[in-house]
């Protein structure tokens, strides 16, 4: 008999297309739609974004409403909210990140300072460290 997985989905109503794998995965999930969460509280807080994908422990943990949003990695885009079309590559990569989009940082800590800025690219460990503009 497989393992019973605690909390997946945990208050999903009508919310359809929906994968998680891991302990509080998509917990809060409502209505949102086509997220996958695969980690320990991956997109726990989603409540009704849509299109998101999350892989590893507390990835896109705040995430509520954002739509669009890739994030890979030990808390990557740990902190979004309503940020949409970001991908975070790397253990930490954007994870101060909120409402920021079309963000795209991929690397240890790539854009971790990054709140609200938009549209910005980084590639490598701590680039863009401290960046919280838009473009």
């Amino acid at each position: 008999m497989p393992p019973t997985v605690s909390g997946a989905l945990n208050t999903n109503t009508v919310g359809n297309n929906n994968a998680a794998l891991g302990n509080g995965a998509l917990y809060s999930n409502t209505s949102g739609g086509a997220n996958t969460a695969s980690g320990y509280q991956a997109l726990y807080s989603n409540t009704i974004g849509t299109l998101n994908t999350a892989s590893g422990l507390q990835a896109l943990w705040s995430n509520t409403t954002g739509v669009g949003n890739t994030a890979d990695g030990l808390n990557a885009l740990l902190r979004n909210t309503t940020g949409q079309y970001n991908t975070a590559v790397g253990l930490g990569a954007l994870s101060y990140n909120t409402v920021g989009e079309g963000n795209t940082a991929s690397g240890q800590q790539a854009l971790v300072s990054n709140i609200t800025g938009q549209y910005n690219t980084a590639a490598g460990l701590n680039a863009l460290f401290s960046n919280n503009h838009r473009y």
